[in-house]
C-alpha cells in the first residue's frame, strides 16, 4: 500500500512540474496573442472551410441536404448558439451551380492554408524546432494538412450517419448512440494527428496524447460555460449591433484556439522531459528523491571515479552537492565544487579526457548526455550561457596562474 501510495504521489508530482512548465510555456510563447493570430486566419477560413467541409460530407453521404444537416450539427457543437446564422450564407452559396467545380475547390482548399501555415509555425515554434523543409514543400503540406483536417471532420460529422445505419440495419433494438463519446474521442483523434503532423519526429504518441486529451477537455467543459454566460448576460457584444454574431464567433474561435495552444504546451513540456528536469535540478526547484530524477542524478561516495585520464567524453555532469578533486597524474590541479559543470570541454569537442576527476567527499551529480544537452540548449540557451561562464572564468584563473604561459596540467584542469 505504501509503495502504491509513493506512485500515486510521484506521479501527481510529475504532473503538477509538466503543468507548471506548460503553463510557463504558454507565458513565455505569448500563447494568448498567438491565439489571436489564429482566431483572425480562422474567421478568413472559416466559409472556404464550411463549404469544402459540406462539398466532402455530401461525398460521402450521397446528399447535399444530409451533409448541410450534419455541418450544421458539428458547427453547433463548435460554435456555441450561432450555428444556423453561420451557415445561412453557405447553404446560399452551395445552391450556387459553379460552387463545386474542381477550380473553385482548389481555391476554396488554398484559402484555408494561410490557417495551417500560422499553425504549423506556432506549434514548431513551441517546440523550438527551425523549418528546415523547402517553401514549396512547406506549402504543399500545408495545403495538404488543410484538406486531411477537413477530411478528418468530415468523417467526425459522418459518424452519426453510419451509426444510424448500423442501428436500422443490424442492431435493431439495441441502439448505439454515439453522445459524448464518439465526439470526444475523434476529436482528441483529431487535434493528435494535427499536431503530430507539425510535432518533431521523436515526438512520442504518448505525449501528444496527453496534449490532445488536455485540448479537448477543457473545450467540452469550455462549451457549455460559453453557452451559460452568454444566456446569462444575453447583452454581451451588444455594443457591436448587427455584427454581434459575428463577435462572439470571433471569441469563441480565440478562446478555442488558447486551449488548442495550451494543449500543444502540454504535449511539448512532456516532450522537454529530462531537460526539464535537469534545468529545474541545477536551479535547485526538482525535489531529488523523485524517480523521474533520480535517474538523471549520480549519488558518488567519496573516492568515487566519475571518468579517468584518457577514457572518451561521453557525458558531463553538473555539480549539485559535495565537491571533485581533478588530478594530473597523482596531482591535484584543480577542485570543482557545487554549481560548476564537471567535464564539459572534452564532452563538447568529442575529445579523451585529459585528466582524472575523483569524488573528495560524498557527492551528488547531475549526468548530461548528448540527447539531454542537445534539448537544453535547444529550450534553454540561458543554462548553457551559465556553463560557458563558468568555463570562461576556470580558464581566465588558469592563465592568471600560469602567468600567460598555461602548461598541460593547466589546460586539463579545464576539462
Amino acid at each position: 500500500m505504501g509503495e502504491r501510495r509513493t506512485r500515486i504521489a510521484d506521479l501527481a508530482h510529475h504532473g503538477w512540474e509538466t503543468a507548471l512548465e506548460a503553463l510557463a510555456g504558454f507565458r513565455a510563447n505569448a500563447d494568448l496573442r498567438q491565439a489571436s493570430s489564429l482566431a483572425f486566419y480562422s474567421l478568413l477560413a472559416l466559409i472556404p472551410a464550411l463549404l469544402l467541409l459540406t462539398y466532402l460530407l455530401g461525398l460521402i453521404i450521397g446528399s447535399s441536404a444530409a451533409a448541410h444537416q450534419r455541418v450544421t450539427d458539428y458547427l453547433a457543437r463548435m460554435v456555441p448558439d450561432q450555428a444556423e446564422r453561420v451557415l445561412q450564407d453557405v447553404a446560399g452559396l452551395t445552391r450556387h451551380p459553379g460552387t463545386a467545380g474542381w477550380l473553385n475547390l482548389l481555391v476554396l482548399a488554398w484559402s484555408v492554408s494561410p490557417l495551417v501555415s500560422a499553425l504549423r509555425e506556432i506549434v514548431r515554434g513551441i517546440y523550438k524546432e527551425r523549418e528546415t523543409r523547402s517553401l514549396w514543400l512547406v506549402k504543399l503540406m500545408d495545403l495538404a494538412g488543410g484538406v486531411a483536417s477537413l477530411t478528418a471532420l468530415a468523417a467526425l460529422a459522418g459518424a452519426g450517419v453510419f451509426l444510424h445505419f448500423l442501428n436500422a440495419s443490424f442492431l435493431g433494438a439495441r441502439t448505439v448512440s454515439p453522445g459524448l463519446v464518439l465526439p470526444f474521442a475523434v476529436s482528441t483523434a483529431l487535434v493528435m494527428g494535427l499536431v503530430s503532423f507539425y510535432a518533431p519526429r521523436d515526438a512520442r504518441r504518448g505525449h501528444l496524447l496527453a496534449g490532445a486529451l488536455t485540448t479537448t477537455v477543457l473545450w467540452f467543459l469550455l462549451r457549455p460555460a460559453f453557452t451559460w454566460f452568454l444566456a446569462v448576460d444575453p447583452t454581451y457584444g451588444v455594443a457591436f449591433g448587427s455584427f454581434k454574431s459575428l463577435f462572439l464567433i470571433v471569441i469563441w474561435i480565440y478562446v478555442s484556439m488558447a486551449t488548442l495552444l495550451l494543449g500543444v504546451e502540454v504535449a511539448a513540456a512532456c516532450h522537454r522531459g529530462d531537460a526539464v528536469a535537469i534545468k529545474r535540478l541545477m536551479e535547485g526547484r526538482a525535489r531529488r528523491g523523485y524517480p523521474g530524477h533520480r535517474r538523471l542524478i549520480l549519488d558518488a561516495p567519496g573516492g568515487h571515479a566519475f571518468f579517468r585520464e584518457g577514457e572518451p567524453g561521453g557525458e558531463m555532469f553538473y555539480v549539485l552537492s559535495g565537491s571533485v578533486r581533478i588530478l594530473k597524474g597523482d596531482r591535484e590541479i584543480a577542485r570543482i565544487g557545487p554549481g560548476s559543470f564537471l567535464g564539459e570541454m572534452t564532452f563538447l569537442l568529442g575529445l579523451d579526457r585529459s585528466a582524472t576527476a575523483i569524488a573528495a567527499e560524498p557527492c551528488q551529480c547531475v549526468v548530461i548526455h548528448a540527447r539531454n544537452f542537445a534539448q537544453l540548449l535547444r529550450e534553454y540557451p540561458d543554462t548553457v550561457r551559465v556553463m560557458l561562464v563558468g568555463m570562461a572564468t576556470r580558464l581566465r584563473a588558469t592563465s592568471e596562474k600560469s602567468a600567460g604561459n598555461p602548461t598541460a596540467e593547466d589546460v586539463a584542469a579545464l576539462s
